[in-house]
């Protein structure tokens, strides 16, 4: 189930992955910690417990649901892990909707592996790391990005599968693509910084839930 080209952020027994690379100003970070020391004790305890022949798989895949969902819920709440709200979207802001989720691309790609001894959580989507960590995208190809403001110009893609666009400057030195009719297309920019916006992790809910499920699986390997 997991896709191809994907690096584990932090390996121990539970974790999050998103596709590699991650950015440059994003290099520092040490990924998402997602099981605290009451849970890895509680496994600890079930895998001690189990007779020769058991399995861990299943105890890993309801944990993995727990994760899973709990980050897709945060596109919904538009809050991190840590219940902090995250920052509005320029889009967000000024057409309405919600943050992250415009082709809800990201939230749907969402999935998990469950093995014998670990479950990972998390995306395949390239620009997953940007949003969750947060960083500085800078133009490569050209001497500016552009930014698209308006439906027509995100359906477009890129300005040259726009026609009639021309560039003008603002009173405060903002470039812009405008189109025939003086509206603002897309903004030139140089670099823009992309806030954090972290969907992967772990709230205390759900530590309670993953603690709760591995306590569970437990009593259920003593009753046998």
């Amino acid at each position: 189930m997991r896709p191809a080209q994907v690096e584990r952020i932090w390996t121990a027994t539970a974790s999050c992955w998103c596709r590699k690379k991650r950015p440059s100003a994003m290099a520092s970070s040490d990924g998402v910690k997602v099981v605290d020391s009451g849970v890895q004790a509680a496994l600890e305890k079930l895998r001690l417990g189990l007779p020769l022949g058991g399995r861990m798989k299943p105890t890993f895949e309801a944990m993995g649901r727990v994760l899973k969902t709990g980050a897709q819920l945060r596109f919904r709440t538009a809050t991190g892990p840590d219940g902090k709200a995250w920052e509005k979207s320029w889009r967000a802001k000024n057409e309405g909707g919600q943050t992250l989720s415009l082709t809800r691309r990201l939230r749907n790609s969402l999935a998990y592996q469950a093995t014998e001894s670990s479950v990972a959580v998390g995306t395949n989507v390239i620009y997953a790391a940007i949003h969750q960590f947060g960083g500085v995208i800078r133009a490569k190809a050209g001497p500016f990005l552009s930014i698209p403001v308006t439906p027509a110009a995100r359906a477009a893609g890129s300005p040259r599968n726009m026609t009639g666009l021309h560039v003008v400057q603002s009173l405060k030195g903002q470039f812009m693509l405008v189109d025939d009719k003086g509206v603002t297309q897309y903004l030139l920019k140089k670099q823009v910084t992309i806030p954090a916006r972290p969907f992967l992790g772990v709230s205390d809910g759900d530590q309670k839930e993953l603690l709760s499920i591995a306590e569970k699986h437990l009593q259920a390997t003593w009753k046998r």
